[in-house]
């Protein structure tokens, strides 16, 4: 009999800690991979409540677009309403419109002549922000977050159009 040299033989080693570490890693990782559409955030009550706020149709993105363009051919309606509107202090859904009436006379006579209140058109901004970045709006049980969300699908390029305009003015 001959014995087994070392050298002609080749051994895998691999610990009892190994093993379990790595099954307990494709463990997590798999409870992980299963759990993950459980664990997604729900929207925030804001976001709902953004995409709501207003109705969205054609004639109100027509009113926002004949106010963007008008406003944009008055230098110093456009600087005071960039100032207010553009200020992180100001935006938010409660409280944008009214800083722009209150605080933006060039810019609301512009709103009069569209046939739109700052409020409107906040309202109508922010549902535009809310829908387009949060898919599941789309499936809401709220009937106008749905109707706005399936709006702005039916519309994607005029709703991007209007908002896109928005953003334009600023400096």
């Amino acid at each position: 009999m001959k014995a087994a040299s070392l050298a002609n033989t080749t051994s895998t080693f691999i610990s009892r800690l190994t093993i379990a570490l790595i099954a307990g890693a494709l463990t997590i990782t798999g409870l992980g991979l299963v759990a993950a559409p459980d664990l997604r955030a729900e929207t925030p009550p804001d976001q709902i409540r953004a995409a709501g706020a207003i109705p969205l149709t054609t004639e109100l993105l027509d009113k926002m677009d004949k106010f963007l363009k008008d406003l944009g051919t008055d230098d110093a309606a456009k600087a005071e309403f960039v100032a207010v509107a553009k200020n992180p202090s100001f935006f938010a859904l409660e409280t944008w419109g009214s800083a722009i009436a209150a605080k933006c006379p060039k810019a609301v006579a512009f709103f009069k002549a569209s046939g739109l209140t700052p409020d409107e058109f906040a309202r109508g901004i922010f549902a535009i922000m809310a829908v387009d970045k949060i898919d599941e709006l789309a499936k809401s049980e709220h009937k106008t977050v749905k109707a706005n969300a399936d709006f702005v699908a039916a519309n994607q390029d005029r709703a991007d159009e209007t908002f896109g305009a928005f953003l334009m003015l600023g400096p």
